[in-house]
C-alpha cells in the first residue's frame, strides 16, 4: 500500500501560507514539489511532481502538475530514466525490470527544472524485525440496534496486538486494509460496506513497537485483513509532522530536496494478516 497522496498538497499550502518565514522562498516564482517514494522489492511507480503557483499569477494556491520532466534515479553508478504515466499527469514510473530497490541501497533522484538541477538521495532502511500478530482471528457481533451497540462494549475492549522490534527508536507506520472482494460491515449502516469499498486505516509515524487494533477504529468489516508494517526514514516522519502542524503555528516545512521542495524517501515492510469473524 502506498503512502497518502494528500500530504504534499497540505505541504504546499503550508509553504505558501508561511512563505515569509521560509528561507530562500520567493512567492513570485514557482518551485518544484517532489513526492517520491520507493519501496524495497517493488517497482518504482510512486513518483509525483508538482509546482507551486506564484502569488502574482492570479490563480489558486493549488499546485500545478509537472508532466514533462526527465527524471533519473541512479544507483550503483547506473542511471534509470523514468517515464510519465499516460493517464495520470504528474506521475512517473520506471518502465523496466532492471531497477532493483534493495535493503541498504542508496538512490539518487535528479531532474532539471527551469535551468536548475533538482536532486535528492535516500537509503532503503532494514525490514521490520520480530513482527507478530496475536490473536490471528477475532469474533465480533454485528451491530443492528442500540442494544447491540451497548453490548458491543465488551468486544471493543478486545484487541489484536501487532508487535515488532524497535530497540533504536526508529520510525514505523502501519496500514490496515480489508482484503475481501465483497466486504461486509460490522455496522450495516456503514456507507463503505454498502458501496463495496474496502475499509483502510493508516497510522501516523510512530517510534513505538506495538499497535493495539480495536473494532470500529482500525477495522470496520468482517473477513481477512492485511497489516503492512513500514520501516520509514526520519525524513518522512519530519515531513509528516510538518504537514500535520496547527495552521496557527506554521513553521518552515521540512524538505530533503535540493533546489526544490517535498520529499524523496525509501521504505521496507513486512506483512501479517488477521480475520474478523461474525459472532
Amino acid at each position: 500500500m502506498k503512502i497518502f497522496k494528500k500530504i504534499i498538497a497540505v505541504l504546499c499550502i503550508i509553504i505558501i501560507s508561511s512563505c515569509e518565514d521560509v528561507p530562500d522562498f520567493d512567492p513570485g516564482i514557482s518551485e518544484p514539489v517532489v513526492e517520491a517514494f520507493i519501496y524495497e522489492g517493488e517497482s518504482v511507480d510512486d513518483i509525483y511532481l508538482k509546482k507551486t503557483v506564484p502569488f502574482n499569477s492570479g490563480n489558486t494556491i493549488e499546485p500545478e502538475l509537472i508532466s514533462d520532466a526527465i527524471i533519473t534515479i541512479s544507483s550503483d553508478s547506473q542511471d534509470f530514466v523514468l517515464s510519465p504515466v499516460a493517464d495520470q499527469p504528474g506521475r512517473y514510473f520506471y518502465d523496466g525490470n532492471d531497477l532493483s530497490i534493495n535493503i541498504g541501497g542508496n538512490y539518487q533522484l535528479t531532474f532539471e527544472y527551469e535551468d536548475r538541477i533538482i536532486s535528492s538521495t535516500t537509503t532503503i532502511p532494514s525490514e521490520p524485525e520480530g513482527v507478530d500478530i496475536s490473536p490471528e482471528s477475532i469474533e465480533i457481533p454485528e451491530i443492528n440496534s442500540l442494544l447491540d451497540l451497548r453490548d458491543f462494549r465488551e468486544s471493543f475492549q478486545q484487541t489484536i496486538d501487532v508487535i515488532w522490534n524497535n530497540n533504536d527508536g526508529s520510525y514505523y507506520y502501519l496500514v490496515i486494509e480489508n482484503t475481501e472482494d465483497n466486504p461486509e460491515s460490522i455496522d450495516p449502516t456503514d456507507v463503505l460496506g454498502g458501496l463495496g469499498i474496502n475499509f483502510e486505516f493508516t497510522t501516523s509515524p510512530t517510534q513505538q513497537n506495538i499497535l493495539e487494533l480495536r473494532a470500529l477504529i482500525h477495522y470496520t468489516q468482517y473477513g481477512m485483513h492485511k497489516v503492512t508494517i513500514y520501516h520509514v526514514n526520519e525524513e518522512y516522519a519530519l515531513l509528516y509532522e510538518t504537514s500535520s502542524q496547527d495552521s496557527r503555528d506554521l513553521n518552515e516545512p521540512f524538505t530533503n530536496i535540493n533546489n526544490g521542495l517535498g520529499i524523496f524517501s525509501g521504505f521496507a515492510s513486512q506483512v501479517v494478516y488477521f480475520e474478523v469473524i461474525e459472532q
